[in-house]
């Protein structure tokens, strides 16, 4: 079906500046869609019948998409021709009229921020923009050498508030419909957690790897903790003149172990006899007076006096 635009593309002026402003629905500006990504979408553009975009590039799409006219009463060429060029999607009616472009450089676009005042900063983005995010797209028309067409160039994207980034756990169906097919589902990578407290001290002899008793060795092993002991004294040095004098050690006389002596009858009497007679002695010469008393000792084995023909009477 032809179309009914009334402005062509051969009628543009190059580096001419067009504004659009709308709320972003969809957009990757923080890098380019290259390499195998760029055939993946270039493969589900021709599965739609749309022609494949065949270059890195970056890309982004506007709800409620509106020109911004430098004068509403005087519209430029560009400007209408950028006007004509919105659309209302089947499938999401609720976006209004919409405005989407790839852009086909090499180079992101530059990112800016504006401030209430109508002062503007350039931000870095740290990733792909949220849905949601009221933004202006700053068009500029181009003419490629060797075609008689000239193209739109997205410069510049100017957001209205701080920027938001997208949730890789949201609206991937967003991104399949313009498509980008995750091979695998996509992953948000969580923000550095604070330093957690140290672990619990691991039983002694515990294997911190398996959290199993570890083997012992062959060799005695040494306990974790030893008892403590007192330091042993030091021994101060002692002045020689005041130093005892060791004596030399004497050698224990040896005792004489003999076994015990036991006296025959002969011996005893032999004794006896002998002390009797050192008594007599000793009683002669103290006049009759024995130290010993005046009974005389009377050997046992002597006759008794009646047979020596001595009588005793009453």
């Amino acid at each position: 079906m032809a179309n009914t635009y009334s402005v062509q593309a051969t009628q543009l002026t190059p580096n001419t500046t067009v504004l659009v402003k709308g709320t972003l629905t969809y957009s990757r500006l923080a890098k380019l869609v290259e390499g195998e990504e760029l055939a993946r979408v270039d493969a589900k553009r021709a599965a739609n019948g749309m022609n494949p975009i065949g270059k890195p590039h970056t890309s982004v799409n506007l709800a409620n998409a509106e020109v911004v006219f430098k004068n509403p009463n005087s519209p430029t060429l560009e400007e209408q021709f950028v006007q004509e060029r919105r659309f209302t999607s089947d499938k999401h009616p609720e976006f209004g009229i919409s405005y989407g472009m790839e852009n086909k450089s090499s180079r992101l676009p530059i990112v800016g921020v504006q401030q209430p005042d109508g002062t503007a900063s350039q931000v870095v983005l740290e990733g792909d923009l949220a849905a949601g995010i009221e933004a202006t797209l700053v068009l500029r028309v181009y003419k490629p050498k060797g075609y008689a067409n000239c193209g739109l160039s997205l410069d510049m994207v100017i957001l209205h508030e701080a920027p938001r980034y997208y949730n890789a756990g949201v609206n991937v169906s967003e991104l399949a419909d313009r498509g980008i097919i995750f091979t695998t589902p996509p992953v948000q990578a969580a923000a550095p957690a604070a330093a957690a407290a140290p672990a619990a001290a691991l039983p002694v002899g515990t294997d911190p790897h398996t959290g199993l008793p570890a083997a012992v060795p062959a060799a005695a092993a040494v306990p974790a903790t030893l008892p403590v002991m007192a330091p042993a004294p030091v021994a101060q040095p002692v002045p020689a003149a005041m130093a005892p004098v060791a004596a030399a050690p004497v050698a224990a006389a040896p005792v004489a172990q003999t076994a015990p002596q036991f006296e025959t009858p002969e011996q005893e009497l032999a004794r006896y006899r002998a002390a009797e007679a050192a008594r007599a002695q000793a009683a002669a010469a103290s006049g009759g007076n024995s130290a010993f008393g005046d009974s005389p000792w009377v050997d046992p084995q002597a006759p008794a006096p009646a047979q020596q023909g001595i009588a005793f009477s009453g």
